[in-house]
């Protein structure tokens, strides 16, 4: 143990002191306190790093739930503190039954592209979000109305640009230059402590009156402290009626469930990008039953969601972490640092240096190289990335993975109906080749016994396309079908080649089928042409047998 805690040490510290002022900042671009993300962090991590099964992925409120919580907040301002550790415990419960009932597999069904663009919206939005923090537009003094709609606040930001504060403006992009000069030329050296260390300094040294002023995070937050565990969301959640009641359930309920969609694909992604890294397994059913048990942990102690998170897994392993003691330390270093800074060094952070953060951020991790790779693979998808994320960042975020994601099923659906079968064709003198069903139909010979095989492509989307070209065989033809590696076999199945061997006979095609096993016997007297088969001697053990009879 004492030599985990030897060679882990450095990467607990480098973690934990780059993601406080990452956290801080996170917190604002969601309306979530500071507190409640850090603290959210240290439980999460404590919990991933001893019980969860990959030995370096992190639990965290990860970045890509930042515009889910923020949209969440500004549906319901007058609770918006209160009820966000509620999302935790419905999202927690929703991952549970993930679990339980082994939905895992279907889940991570979803593409991985849409994972990517919902993080490009996230990170859009809050760079959007920004604008108004660095022209200093949040002023409370302001009295500017705060929306809902991305789109309504940016016609807010042009509506009031002449409140702009120059001075707050002028430091935002000093202070964004200075992050974005870093992470391309030192990219090691750690900019964001750098960044948050001098300004905590320079307003704790410095009398406020010499510098300029400047909107703090503890103008924001004037009562924020340190404590591990906050019961007050139990006691004080205003809800003035039935019907307010209904709609905050329904809110929850939604924005729950994609929530625990989110952690689950996100979690398993992380720990993939760890195993992959450092060629140390983990089990994916431990990983998300230990992601549901921190949720609904966090929200016992009264915080907020949380999820694994790839960049700040690549950022343990990176950090010389060679064991899940790093996360252990990573959460015992931000509690203490936590603990002896937050309530009063912490609360000095200016707005524009926590807006220069996020905005770095968000350049960074809005994928351009991705864009571009869809542009030339597969320019469908481009589009529809575009499209989707438009809408998630102007209308609801919430809703865009399940769009993008319908969209994606409707295409790969409408792949699968205009799909063919491969055929083996066996000539007589001794030529053999595999080609599409659809080429087929256009150098067919007399003489030619074709051998396919319903494994995988013979389903109801498809039926039509492939009755459709088998109605351009040659008549006379000879058509073996192959039931050898067959792994469905339900009512659709039966009707579609029940209507398939009518189109056969009619066409006059000579058909065959192999390879039909004890299951498969019980479901093939179901056809109506059972008994022609039958008769006709058609039904044979091995493809092997027909065609030394036919060749």
């Amino acid at each position: 143990m004492i030599n985990k805690l030897k060679t882990n040490w450095k990467a607990g510290l480098t973690v934990a002191m780059i993601n406080i002022p990452l956290s801080i900042s996170l917190a604002v671009a969601s309306w979530a306190t500071p507190m409640q993300w850090i603290i959210t962090w240290i439980w999460a991590w404590i919990i991933a790093s001893l019980f969860a099964s990959s030995h370096y992925n992190v639990f965290w409120v990860a970045w890509a739930l930042s515009s889910i919580l923020l949209g969440f907040v500004m549906l319901h301002p007058e609770n918006w503190v209160l009820l966000l550790p509620l999302i935790a415990i419905f999202a927690g419960f929703f991952i549970l039954l993930v679990y339980i009932f082994k939905l895992t597999k279907y889940i991570t069904l979803i593409p991985s592209t849409a994972l990517h663009w919902f993080l490009i919206s996230v990170w859009v939005t809050i760079a959007l979000w920004q604008l108004s923090w660095a022209l200093w537009l949040n002023d409370p003094a302001l009295k500017i109305e705060q929306h809902h709609e991305i789109a309504m606040n940016i016609y807010e930001l042009f509506k009031n640009i002449s409140s702009t504060n120059i001075t707050s403006f002028v430091t935002f992009w000093l202070w964004l230059s200075f992050l974005i000069f870093c992470k391309k030329y030192f990219p090691k050296f750690p900019a964001v402590i750098v960044l948050t260390i001098i300004w905590i300094i320079i307003w704790i040294l410095v009398s406020k009156w010499m510098l300029p002023n400047m909107l703090l995070l503890v103008t924001k937050f004037p009562s924020l402290s340190f404590s591990l565990v906050d019961f007050s969301f139990f006691t004080s959640i205003k809800i003035d009626s039935f019907s307010t009641f209904i709609d905050i359930i329904k809110s929850l309920f939604t924005i729950s469930l994609v929530v625990a969609i989110i952690a689950i694909i996100e979690t398993i992604i992380s720990a993939r990008i760890a195993e992959k890294i450092t060629k140390v397994k983990f089990n994916k059913d431990r990983e998300v039953l230990w992601l549901a048990i921190s949720n609904i942990w966090t929200w016992l102690v009264g915080w907020l969601p949380n999820t694994a998170v790839f960049v700040r897994t690549a950022l343990n392993i990176n950090s010389w972490a060679n064991h899940r003691t790093a996360a252990f330390l990573i959460a015992i270093f931000t509690l203490i640092i936590s603990a002896l800074l937050f309530n009063w060094a912490f609360k000095f952070l200016p707005f524009p240096i926590i807006s220069a953060i996020l905005m770095n951020i968000a350049i960074w991790l809005i994928d351009i190289g991705l864009l571009k790779k869809l542009y030339s693979i597969e320019k469908q998808a481009f589009f529809i990335t575009l499209i989707t994320t438009f809408f998630s960042v102007f209308w609801e975020p919430t809703y865009g993975i399940l769009i993008w994601t319908a969209i994606t099923l409707i295409i790969y659906i409408g792949k699968i109906t205009n799909s063919d079968a491969y055929v083996t064709v066996f000539r007589k003198w001794g030529d053999r080749e595999k080609i599409s069903l659809s080429k087929y139909t256009h150098s067919q010979h007399h003489e030619d016994v074709l051998l396919t095989k319903f494994s995988l492509w013979l389903n109801y989307l498809n039926i039509e396309t492939n009755i459709a070209l088998i109605e351009k065989l040659n008549h006379n033809q000879k058509l073996i079908i192959s039931l050898a590696h067959m792994w469905n076999i339900d009512i659709d199945w039966i009707e579609a080649i029940d209507e398939m061997i009518w189109v056969l006979k009619n066409n006059k095609i000579d058909v065959y089928i192999s390879w039909i096993d004890d299951i498969e016997s019980s479901f093939i007297t179901k056809i109506h042409n059972y008994e022609y088969l039958k008769e006709n001697e058609k039904i044979y053990n091995t493809s092997s047998e027909i065609l030394k009879k036919l060749t």
